[in-house]
This record gives C-alpha cells, sequence and structure tokens, in this order.
C-alpha cells in the first residue's frame, strides 16, 4: 500500500486564521482526541482581514491552524470512505464582510495516530517545545507493517500534525475533483510543500 502526505495548499484562497468564538484551546487540536463535547455549536469562521483579495472556496480551505477545514462535498465523500476516527466539528464560513460563503464545512479532526513513522530509519529533527514530537523531517521513511490496514487518513504518532492518506483515498479525491489540496509520496519526503 501507497501513502502521501497530505497538505491543504490552494491559490488565493479565503485564508482562516482562527477557530471559532469558544473553541477549545489551539493545541487541543493537534493531539487526535475527542472535542466535540468542547466544541461551539453552531461556530463561524471567517476568511482573514490579512488578506483582503483572497476569495476563492476550496473542498480544503486552507488556514493558519493547518488543520482539515472541509466542505460538505468533501465530508460526504470522506464519510462514503467509511474512516473509523472522524470527528466533525461543523461550521459556517463567512467572508470578510460576514455574508455567509460555506454554509456546510466541518474541521475534520482525526482521533488517534498511527506509528507510521520509522524512527530508525527516518532522518528527523524533534521539536524543540514539544519533546515528544517531531518538529522536522528531512527524509520520511515509513513503518509499513506498523499502520493499521483500516487507516486510510490518519496523524502519525511521533507528528501529530502531519496527515498521510491511502493511495485508495486519494484516488477517490481526484476522481471526485475534490480541491485545496496537494500530496507528496510519503516515502522519502523531505518535509518540503513545493
Amino acid at each position: 500500500m501507497k501513502y502521501f502526505v497530505f497538505k491543504v495548499m490552494a491559490v488565493e484562497a479565503g485564508f482562516i486564521d482562527e477557530y471559532p468564538k469558544g473553541s477549545p484551546t489551539d493545541w487541543k487540536f493537534a493531539e487526535g482526541i475527542s472535542l466535540a463535547k468542547e466544541f461551539p455549536m453552531g461556530g463561524e469562521v471567517s476568511f482573514s482581514d490579512n488578506y483582503p483579495d483572497h476569495r476563492n472556496l476550496y473542498d480544503f480551505q486552507p488556514n493558519l491552524m493547518s488543520d482539515l477545514l472541509v466542505s460538505g462535498r468533501a465530508r460526504k465523500l470522506i464519510e462514503s470512505l467509511e474512516l473509523t476516527n472522524a470527528e466533525w466539528l461543523p461550521v459556517v464560513v463567512k467572508d470578510h464582510k460576514g455574508n455567509v460563503v460555506g454554509p456546510d464545512y466541518a474541521f475534520l479532526n482525526l482521533q488517534g495516530a498511527e506509528p507510521a513513522i520509522d524512527m530508525e530509519r527516518s532522518v528527523y529533527r524533534m521539536d524543540s517545545l514539544a519533546k515528544d514530537q517531531i518538529g522536522r523531517v528531512k527524509n520520511l521513511v515509513l513503518k509499513h507493517d506498523a499502520i493499521s490496514p483500516q487507516a486510510k487518513m490518519f496523524r502519525c504518532t511521533m507528528q501529530r500534525r502531519l496527515t498521510l492518506i491511502r493511495e485508495d483515498v486519494h484516488a477517490a479525491f481526484i476522481e471526485a475533483g475534490l480541491t485545496g489540496f496537494k500530496v507528496y509520496n510519503a516515502e522519502g519526503w523531505n518535509g518540503l510543500n513545493l
């Protein structure tokens, strides 16, 4: 099975720079823990005033928090793939003027993590603050036998902000024409988003 590093990237996207008011503390979104009970019902996010000309909406909407902010269309597809680790935190996306432009978005909060990174063969630097997390990957090597056969889209235990997707998930995203993301072959990835 082949895996890809999944990155949210898009041109002139309406950039979201904060979670809805009343959300859990930012760091909790990177933990792979359930946030549904703490997340505000009817939450709203808005395009950043720092990028006034960026107004495009995508299926995966770029955001400062590096989270998966997903359109209703993408959510339906992801739900059809029967991910067992998906938690949805619904939000409404508004433009710079407060108009609703994305009524059916949600943060995809992937639960848990997979021990996918071969810590002996990969080249990396540990994070200076989160001592149990990789800060920078220079050459990623996967430990395929440690990844659950059910894991289709997941966080990595040693770098929870790194999302990997299986090749069949990538093919489904391409076939559906989903927008706002780029992938890199996970095996040998140098940590850069070019």
